[in-house]
């Protein structure tokens, strides 16, 4: 491994050439120079400090621009396009048909150069969020939420997967925390800002003020990522060579790694996660996730405006607080998932809380239960930040990772579908029925998740007897699968 401490990897790999496949990785084990642990953590914290803000603040205004609809009907957009009927509903559903269709998209993040993709799909999320403000109808708009919905699953889905080339399994939860957080911060400040927008007033509507003001920022940033995003560990301009050798090693351990194939997908390992069952389990998950919080952003304006105590314009700063919770509690709860090296269970913790949050939503009829209630009800989408981390530490290659993931976000996507129609007009003011079926898949989700790790305890305790080390150090893709060895790893459950 010392050819990555000179020259990075192209080096290694000539100097490899020609050498039987064991031959090469017992070369490259007998170079490296182990790292402390100092060592990696200030690579880790290197790696932190270029990647989550960038990923953070993408996400929250992908959030940000997919979920104002419901500000922007509270700020008058009611009033300019009829969306009377289920008309906005159907707004809402036409973006996750899209989003479900296109989640195959995500894969360009292994297929092609990272910083590339990523900036060319947020600037078209951007510009369409943007173009919303010129719509006058109904038909319009719901074009420009068809086309929103490719550009943000080209991006969102694959986040995760492309965090995975660059964290150790055991502490990527948090990073993923870090990520998914964006939302609840979109969900946060995107109220408060809602609430200060509607109070200017000039030449076109609030609404369009809206649209404009949360989609322009996302183009700006989409230049910033081109020239900031690195691709991947090897090509990563702000890690020395010894850094990048350091994280090359806790990357790959109990993974592999594709060394000299950042780019490209190995469809036959892809596949393997298409049918891995283990796959599918976390997809129905996310499934029961979505359902109950992927129509929050929609209505819980709404809801709170139904409340009877404030104006539609109050609604929307009032929406803000259960998210500012959430982005802390998903924050502390991945962080403690790393620390005890285990998902289902923390998983399984936030939906029981959301399912206790939505069941208070459908009994009572004070105010002040409902509106605490919603803080709770909320917390569910830390089981999406969970899953994530999950499906990484299942799947031990990148190309597998990405079949994982597909299925993961097909499946879960499906999910609003069902969400964004379960709160009809005609189940104000308590919404009683959307209620209890967003409780149900809380506690859908909390019985699987304790399922799934129920099994993955079982597959560790096998693979233990069967002589399966609990720590295996650095392995390359292409010679593990030439070798034959090393092809199963220790779950964390």
């Amino acid at each position: 491994m010392s050819g990555f401490e000179k020259n990075g990897s192209s080096d290694v790999a000539y100097q490899l050439e020609g050498l039987d496949p064991r031959e090469k990785a017992e070369r490259i084990a007998a170079s490296f120079v182990p790292p402390t642990p100092e060592e990696e953590r200030k690579v880790i914290q290197k790696l932190d400090r270029r990647l989550l803000p960038l990923v953070f603040v993408l996400y929250s205004l992908a959030v940000l621009d997919r979920s104002n609809l419901g500000n922007a009907r509270l700020a008058g957009l009611t009033k300019s396009i009829d969306l009377s009927g289920n008309r906005y509903a159907w707004l809402g559903t036409i973006f996750y048909i899209s989003y479900i269709c296109f989640q195959w998209m995500q894969m360009g993040w292994k297929q092609f150069p990272a910083h590339m993709w990523c900036a060319g799909v947020v600037m078209l999320w951007g510009f369409i969020a943007t173009i919303q403000a010129a719509t006058t109808s109904w038909g319009g708009l719901m074009t420009c939420r068809f086309l929103l919905a490719i550009a943000e699953a080209a991006y969102g889905p694959g986040v995760p997967l492309y965090l995975s080339y660059f964290y150790p399994r055991e502490k990527i939860g948090f990073r993923h925390g870090v990520f998914i957080s964006g939302a609840a911060m979109a969900n946060a400040y995107g109220g408060a800002l809602a609430y200060a927008i509607t109070q200017i007033h000039g030449s076109i509507k609030p609404w369009q003020i809206l649209f404009i003001i949360e989609g322009l920022p996302t183009c700006i940033l989409a230049v910033v990522v081109f020239f900031l995003l690195p691709d991947g560990i090897t090509s990563a301009r702000f890690l020395t060579e010894r850094d990048k050798q350091i994280a090359l090693h806790f990357v790959a351990r109990n993974q592999r790694l594709d060394v000299g194939k950042q780019q490209g997908l190995r469809f036959r390992e892809m596949l393997e996660g298409f049918k891995d069952p283990k796959s599918w389990i976390p997809g129905f998950c996310y499934f029961g996730c979505n359902v109950s919080y992927a129509s929050l952003p929609l209505f819980v304006p709404t809801i709170i405006s139904e409340m009877g105590k404030w104006s539609p314009a109050q609604s929307n700063g009032l929406s803000a607080p259960p998210y500012l919770l959430c982005f802390f509690y998903i924050i502390t709860v991945c962080w403690l998932s790393d620390r005890f090296k285990m998902r289902g269970p923390f998983c399984a913790l936030s939906a029981t809380i959301g399912a206790i949050g939505f069941i208070i939503l459908a009994t009572a009829t004070k105010t002040g239960a409902r509106y605490f209630a919603l803080f709770m009800a909320v917390q569910i989408f830390a089981s999406v930040a969970l899953l994530l981390a999950w499906t990484a530490n299942i799947h031990a290659t990148e190309s597998k990772r990405a079949g994982g993931y597909v299925v993961l976000a097909t499946i879960g996507q499906c999910g609003p579908l069902l969400g964004t129609n379960v709160f009809p007009d005609s189940e104000k003011p308590y919404f009683r029925k959307g209620m209890w079926i967003s409780a149900a898949f809380c506690l859908l989700v909390a019985v699987l998740s304790l399922m799934l790790s129920t099994w993955l305890i079982f597959e560790n305790r096998k693979m233990a007897r069967e002589g399966v080390p609990e720590v295996e150090e650095y392995e390359d893709t292409s010679i593990a699968r030439e070798t034959g060895v090393h092809e199963r790893h220790r779950y964390i459950w």
